[in-house]
């Protein structure tokens, strides 16, 4: 009888401790959870603020910023050097006129803040409506119910650069932009047809009625266009990288047309360039020699290759900008192949992509990341947040990218370049191109491309420009680029 209670006390104490530590176990899966859980949250947290935070910030939709203007003069927009791009005047009745001082000269980059707001007056719209007065100027807002001064944001912009750019556009519809290529900075951005910011509210309706009217798309960044010619640098990098850069032995000697397919095409005016090497091939920028080159080609690790070089990918810069495309893929027909090879075909690139692919080879091949603001201050000019250089990607080896550089080069010293060969202010680099296209006017015309950089003393600039439906022969992609470059060395 005593061994039987012992049993029974024995297995009633091992289904307490049982019970107990399946209730400890419990607990811990519970505490477990929670913790994934908390640090999944902190990683959200992390990643909106470092990704996401900014556009949510500054969506149309956002009433948070829409209150802010009850509260707050909107900032100014500055120059690198200082100089105004749009300010605030306040009236004697307290209200506020935004004030655009240079007009139509950067409509598309600095853009406007009415009617939903364009460039960096909606990307920052944020900053602009954000007060970082002194604590004797909010409590004197507080009392007095007036509204603080606004941060300022110091853009990257140089102006000589930038009304350079302007004045060789001209009356033409086209774009261009120049980036430093060692830190991303973006110096300059003009897109043709534009606009006065200063009368945008007064003109909207008209605007916006005319179907026709372009004049708010950003050439520059949001549009993509035939390449023409300078899409030859992707597809000499292609074969240079197919054949692990053993490219010395290539040689084709070109008699200004070719036939496939019942096509007839070839070289500009059919001109002969005779025999080339690839560097001549690509200095005299021959389609026959590039044409032929594309039917070399691993397709499938050409299309690879365009990817990684940005190709189908949407760009991370400050403002609103489009994808470039590529879409030759196995299978395609030979003639398909020879078009695309120099520039014709089915691809499409955007002006700020093609200047991202000539920074990173300017660079050695790294890509710093495109930038239009250097800092935000406070009205009395003190910083109170710094955007630093960063790197966006290596696109290419520092091998490859000096072969691409050297047959840049090329095209300056003894090809379709040379107009901007050395004057003694700089050493010019680039590839031209013409992108034959159809318009709707009664006359087609030829998109007139240009990339390329100049450097002097360690300083690189990239230039990318492109005139649409060029009409006189003198504005061209190339005549944009030198007086940029004139501009900024001289």
């Amino acid at each position: 009888m005593g061994e039987y209670k012992l049993i029974r006390k024995v297995n009633k104490e091992r289904k307490r401790i049982n019970r107990k530590r399946l209730i400890n176990q419990d607990i811990f899966k519970i505490s477990v959870f929670f913790t994934i859980l908390f640090f999944a949250l902190i990683g959200f947290l992390g990643a909106f603020l470092v990704f996401q935070s900014g556009s949510v910030i500054n969506n149309t939709y956002n009433k948070r910023s829409e209150s802010l203007k009850n509260t707050v003069h909107r900032g100014s927009i500055l120059a690198a050097d200082g100089t105004a791009l749009a300010v605030t005047q306040t009236g004697e009745d307290g209200t506020d006129t935004r004030i655009y001082p240079f007009g139509d000269e950067f409509f598309h980059v600095v853009g406007f803040d009415s009617k939903g707001g364009l460039g960096m007056e909606s990307s920052y719209n944020y900053y602009l409506l954000t007060s970082h007065a002194d604590i004797f100027s909010r409590i004197g807002s507080e009392f007095s119910s007036s509204k603080l001064k606004g941060d300022n944001i110091v853009t990257t912009l140089d102006v000589s650069v930038q009304q350079a750019m302007y004045d060789a556009i001209g009356d033409n519809e086209g774009a261009a932009i120049a980036i430093d290529a060692s830190t991303g900075a973006i110096l300059g951005m003009v897109s043709k047809p534009d606009h006065d910011p200063n009368s945008i509210s007064e003109d909207w309706q008209a605007i916006i009625d005319d179907e026709n009217n372009s004049i708010l798309l950003n050439r520059a960044t949001q549009a993509a266009f035939t390449p023409g010619s300078t899409f030859k640098l992707f597809t000499l990098l292609e074969y240079y990288r197919q054949n692990n850069g053993n490219v010395g032995d290539f040689e084709y000697v070109c008699e200004g047309t070719l036939s496939e397919d019942g096509h007839v095409f070839g070289c500009p005016n059919g001109n002969a360039h005779g025999y080339e090497d690839l560097r001549s091939a690509f200095a005299f920028s021959c389609n026959c020699a590039f044409s032929e080159i594309g039917t070399t080609l691993d397709l499938e690790r050409f299309a690879a290759d365009n990817k990684q070089m940005l190709f189908n990918t949407d760009l991370d810069i400050d403002i609103a900008s489009g994808k470039s495309s590529f879409s030759l893929e196995p299978g395609a027909s030979r003639f398909m192949v020879m078009q695309t090879a120099f520039g014709q075909g089915e691809t499409l690139v955007t002006p700020l992509h093609l200047a991202m692919v000539t920074s990173a080879i300017a660079n050695k091949g790294v890509l710093m990341k495109p930038h239009l603001v250097s800092r935000v201050t406070d009205s009395d000019g003190n910083t109170v947040k710094n955007f630093k250089p960063s790197v966006y990607d290596r696109l290419l080896s520092e091998e490859e990218a000096a072969f691409m550089k050297d047959c840049m080069r090329a095209v300056v010293t003894d090809g379709t370049a040379i107009v901007i060969s050395y004057d003694g202010n700089y050493y010019a680099y680039g590839k031209t191109g013409t992108a034959e296209t159809k318009t709707n006017k009664e006359e087609n015309y030829d998109h007139s491309w240009f990339t390329g950089f100049a450097e002097n003393n360690g300083t690189v600039i990239v230039v990318c420009a492109m005139i649409e439906n060029m009409e006189d022969a003198g504005i061209t992609g190339l005549s944009v680029a030198k007086s940029v470059f004139d501009a900024y060395f001289n």
